[in-house]
């Protein structure tokens, strides 16, 4: 694996295998700056090009994406036998989604939100930087605290 901290096994993505996991995906959290306050969203996303889309409504989040402020949406997941994990965080100046720039049908765009409710605003986050991590897990009893609940660490 590369680019990786002496002992560790974490691998270092190349930009080609993060947004391979960004189209893999479509859920996501958004972190946007909200005055002095970082706030953290759950959002449900698509990927057009190079470029992340996803709805919303009017309120915080909306104000903080429109107020220039860099966001952040990071992406985690697995693979099929939870052997090994992964990690992509996007980060960019967020806006409107310019239709001028591509067609709204080659974006899948209309993907509904999960969250009910009106979400007439699609917002667009062009990453600026792009990183991501890959790693095995270890195994259960190095992560998982003792059965005992009696023993002394507690």
């Amino acid at each position: 694996m590369t680019g990786s901290p002496e002992g560790s096994h974490t691998e270092i993505l190349r930009p080609d295998e993060c947004w391979q996991y960004l189209r893999s995906s479509y859920i996501g959290r958004l972190a946007v700056i909200n005055g002095d306050v970082p706030e953290i969203f759950p959002v449900n996303f698509s990927v057009a090009g190079e470029t992340l889309l996803f709805r919303t409504a009017p309120g915080t989040k909306l104000r903080a994406l429109l107020s220039g402020a860099v966001a952040a949406l990071e992406v985690d997941g697995l693979n099929p036998y939870a052997t090994e994990v992964w990690s992509v965080v996007a980060k960019g100046r967020p806006g409107p989604f310019d239709e001028g720039s591509m067609p709204l049908a080659e974006t899948d765009a209309d993907r509904e939100p999960w969250e009910p409710g009106i979400k007439d605003h699609l917002i667009a986050i062009t990453p600026t930087d792009l990183s991501g991590r890959r790693f095995a897990v270890s195994p259960r009893h190095r992560w998982w605290p003792p059965v005992d609940f009696s023993a002394d660490w507690l």
